[in-house]
């Protein structure tokens, strides 16, 4: 029974000590120009095999970097806007990853029909 006496206070000053809030964002910097994506378009969203066409993302924001992929189709480019062609047809997906500076980041994807 004394030893569980002697124990609690030191319980309860670990606990106390455990769950006090440590504030990491003291220094930042306020982003005052948040990341927004506004629109992914195409010229052409229909195209023939072997067409080609310009793809743009417009987006604001801190430091921009964009990142494009497909389903399928190759990329001429990069930035905000970017030439993309395909050897066969279907449906494929186009998509852009927008990022900022402050870690934030934003997606969209478009569909372009090829026959």
């Amino acid at each position: 029974m004394k030893k569980s006496l002697y124990l609690l206070p030191l319980l309860v000053i670990v606990l106390l000590v455990s769950c006090s809030k440590i504030d990491d964002n003291k220094d930042v910097t306020p982003n005052t120009n948040p990341l927004v994506f506004v629109s992914l378009t195409a010229n052409d969203t229909i195209l023939p095999v072997n067409g080609i066409t310009q793809v743009a993302a417009v987006a604001t924001g801190d430091g921009l970097t964009y990142n494009w992929t497909a389903s399928y189709g190759t990329f001429v480019g990069s930035g905000a806007s970017v030439m993309w062609t395909v050897c066969h047809s279907d449906v494929f997906t186009i998509t852009c990853v927008v990022k900022d500076t402050h870690g934030n980041s934003a997606i969209k994807t478009l569909q372009m029909h090829v026959n």
